[in-house]
Parts: structure tokens; sequence; C-alpha cells
């Protein structure tokens, strides 16, 4: 195996949804690699596509393809995915060699489809499939059940974007006239997901119109703050995600796969920037002026600061289709994450915003990777709904509409550093987890269980040696007095 696949392996290892404690289910089979060594490289490559396809970090599915070969028995198994691309190449003595390669051209978050996908790994791990059943499972997998209904799936967008207008200081009219931009938004973007649009011409649509709607409320008279809804409304085009796990990636060592979804969130930020653009300039035409906000008027207590971050980051799991016994975990650790920056920026504690941004996603990470470990499930359900309301997409869209040249270089350096600074908060607490995790399995468990399964060894027995040399000792010996120190100790 490569070195770079044994480091992503072991890194997956730590997350216990896709690493393998089991080496031999069905290895001992020596007719197996001949045989079924291209079918079970073609089940691994269905797997992870599905994975990446539905959002999945590479380094995750390097590591599922790597569970899978070896849980069938197929090992000399190299694998390495890009941002598009996933190639599985296996080498064996006794069989030909086989390459497989596949484009993956269609990356939509559905994390839905995602914890189906790991859920399976898991259960191939386990022993649990055989592989006709595992191949059965993947194609029930691949058309996918939704997570919720389309009720909730339609209006989860809205309430998330009402619930960022009051995390941004935004007043309850404000967060309604949010929520009925996003309602009347919805359709139309609903029936662009489901054409062939390219995402960048969806994203500046949306973006486009919602300007358009914050601007049509103004003229109405609507009394309510323009730029704030605005912000609140965009916040669902956002790339923050991609800016995120592009550092990510870069952080892991895939360096191609990072720089790709590094350009993708580029490109989709100037998807969102150039509808924006679009509709203020239309919105001008009628003297309409509007401005990004990312602060309101109204100053909230904690409580109602703690529920805004609830049900912004609870609506975008949703929208992203976490399962529903990941979604109110991911909705409390965003709200815990927002309400420690929220406090640590206050003029009382004074925090650097810059600092208090990466501890806050390390928490996240280091929590994420501790609920994934406790279920079981992929640690991106809980963090990637979480780091929401400290994405830094908007600064990435204020930043392509500056005016001047030095103003836009200044904003797209700002959202860069905050993404960084983000992106390998995250990981930190991961690793920091993962490391600690690692030390307690290899190092603290087995010292422990000698420790206590070989008391008579490690403690006893340099006990009753010292014993034995103490001259009353020796005398007690001689007399064979039963209760002699050096006896009784040896007998225990």
């Amino acid at each position: 195996m490569h070195p770079s696949n044994e480091r992503r392996a072991a890194a997956a290892t730590a997350d216990g949804v896709l690493a393998s404690d089991n080496h031999g289910d069905a290895s001992d089979d020596p007719e197996l690699l001949p045989v079924g060594g291209p079918r079970v490289l073609r089940l691994a490559m269905q797997i992870a596509v599905g994975l990446l396809g539905s959002g999945a970090q590479t380094d995750d599915v390097e590591a599922a393809i790597l569970v899978v070969a070896r849980a069938f028995g197929v090992t000399g198994v190299q694998a390495a995915v890009t941002f598009s691309m996933i190639s599985i190449s296996h080498d064996a003595a006794d069989a030909p060699p086989t390459t497989l390669i596949h484009f993956v051209r269609d990356r939509t978050v559905h994390f839905d489809r995602l914890a189906t996908f790991a859920a399976l790994v898991r259960r191939v791990r386990r022993g649990e499939l055989g592989l006709d059943a595992a191949e059965v499972e993947v194609a029930a997998a691949q058309h996918g059940t939704p997570a919720y209904a389309r009720l909730a799936s339609f209006v989860a967008p809205a309430f998330s974007a009402a619930g960022s207008t009051l995390v941004f200081g935004g007043n309850p009219l404000d967060a309604g006239a949010t929520l009925a931009i996003a309602l009347l938004v919805q359709p139309a973007l609903g029936g662009l997901d489901r054409s062939e649009l390219p995402p960048f011409f969806r994203v500046t649509f949306g973006a486009a119109a919602s300007t358009l709607l914050v601007a049509l409320l103004v003229v109405l008279g609507v009394p309510m703050s323009g730029g704030l809804v605005l912000t609140g409304s965009l916040l669902r085009f956002l790339p923050g995600y991609a800016l995120v796990s592009g550092f990510r990636d870069l952080v892991a060592e895939s360096i191609m796969s990072g720089a790709g979804r590094l350009a993708e969130a580029l490109l989709l930020g100037a998807a969102v920037a150039g509808g924006t653009a679009l509709g203020l300039r239309t919105a001008e035409t009628f003297g309409v002026h509007l401005a990004i906000l990312v602060a309101g008027n109204a100053d909230w207590v904690l409580p109602v600061v703690v529920g805004a971050a609830l049900i912004a980051v609870g609506g975008y799991a949703v929208q992203l289709g976490v399962p529903r016994n990941s979604m109110v975990q991911s909705a409390l650790l965003g709200a815990a994450g927002w309400t420690f920056y929220a406090a640590s920026t206050t003029r009382v504690s004074a925090l650097d915003p810059a600092i208090a941004t990466f501890v806050a996603s390390m928490l996240i990470g280091a929590a994420g990777r501790l609920l994934a470990r406790r279920q079981d499930a992929p640690s991106a359900l809980f963090v990637v709904p979480a780091i929401l309301p400290l994405l830094p997409g908007l600064l990435l869209v204020r930043a392509l509409l500056a005016t001047t040249d030095a103003a836009r270089v200044s904003g797209l350096i700002d959202a860069t550093t905050t993404a960084f600074l983000v992106g390998t908060g995250v990981a930190s607490g991961d690793v920091i987890v993962a490391t600690i995790r690692r030390v307690r399995d290899r190092i603290l468990g087995p010292a422990v269980g000698a420790i206590a399964e070989g008391v008579d060894v490690l403690v006893v027995a340099p006990v009753s040696r010292v014993l034995a040399t103490r001259p009353d000792a020796a005398e007690h010996e001689e007399e064979g007095d039963p209760q002699a120190p050096g006896r009784r100790n040896r007998e225990r």
C-alpha cells in the first residue's frame, strides 16, 4: 500500500465508521482473489462513488475502499481519490493487474445518502453482509430514500435563513421577511435542482431572485433592515462548506482535491456575487439601495441567540439531509459553538475574532469526532451543519462586490483567512481527539491491563524478592514458619 494511503487509512481508523478491525473474514479462501477480486473492486468503486458524490472527504473515501477490499479478502489494493476522480488498482501475484477509474461529475451534499453508504461500509467491515447482499444494498442506496418528508425539506432552508437573521441581530420582522423570501424562491430552486443546469447558474439565479425580492419589500415600505434580510437570504447559497472542505483536504495532504474544492468555492462565490450584483443594480434603477450587513440592531439575550442558532443549524442540517438521530445533536453543537464565539468576542472578554473562530471550530471538530465515535457515524454529519454560523461565505461575497481593487483583494484575504481558521480548527479538534484515543488504546489500555492482569508478576514478585533478602525473613523460612513474609508473598 502506498504510504499516503496507509496514513489516511490510519486516520479513518480513528473514526470507527470506515475502520477495519477484522482482517481474516474472507482472506483465508485462496480462490477468492482470482475469482472475486474484480467483483470486489467494482463493489468498492460503487461505494466510493456514492460516498464522494454525497459529500464525503477524499481520505474517508480512500479508507472505505481499502476496508471493503480487505473485508472480502482482496489485499494489495491502492486507492487514489481526487476532487472528481476515483482510481482503484490491484496487482497480485496470482491474478492479472486490475485498475478501475471513475469520474464523479455530480457532487452534491446529500448526507442521508452519505450516512447510508457509511452504514453499508460498517456492516461490510463487521462481516454482516456477504458479497451478494452488499451488491444489493449498494443498488438500493444509490437510489436512496430522503431522510425527511417533502414538506420538511421544503421549509427547512427558509427556517434556517430566518434563524440566521436572528443570530446576526435581526428583529422578528426581519426574520419573518427572510422566511417569506426563502419560501417564495424555493419552488423555482427546487425545479432548477432537478434539472441538468450547472450549479453556477442555479446559484446565480437564487442570489439574484432573493436580492430582487428584498428590494421589492423595501419598495413596498416593509419596516425591516433590508441589508440584514439580504444577508439571511443569501446564506443558503454560500460556498462555505466547499471552502472549509478544501482546507481540510489540504491539511490531510490531498492537494489536488483541496485545490479543486477551493476553486469550486471561488466559482460558486463568484456566482453568488454575480447574482447579488445583478439584483442590486436592477434595484438601484428603481431607487433602492441595499448593502450586505452582518450585524443588526437587536440586542438579544443569550437564550434567544441560542434558540436562533438551533433553528439556523437545525434547518441547515435538514436541508443537507442529516438523519434525524444526528440532526438534533448537530444543532446543539452548532449553537454551542456560536455561543462560545459570541461570548468570546464581546467587549467584556474582547477575544480576537480570529482566535475565537479557531477555538470554536476546534471545539466543534473535537465534539463532532466524539459524537461520531459514540454513534459509529461519519463526523461530517455533526460538524458540517454546526459550522454554519462561522462560515466565511459572506466575506467572500462582500469582497467580490467591492468597488475597488484594494477592497476586493483585502476582502478575499479576510475570507481566505477565516476559511483557513475554520478548516484547520475543525481538523485540529479531530486530530486531537483521535490522538488521545490512539494513545489510550495503544499505550494506556495495554499498560493498565498488564497491571490489572499481571499484578503478581509486576508487583508481588518484586516485593517478595525484597522481603526475602531480609534476615528475619530468612530465619522464618528456615524454621518453616508459614507466616514468613517471603513464603506468604510467593504463595500469593
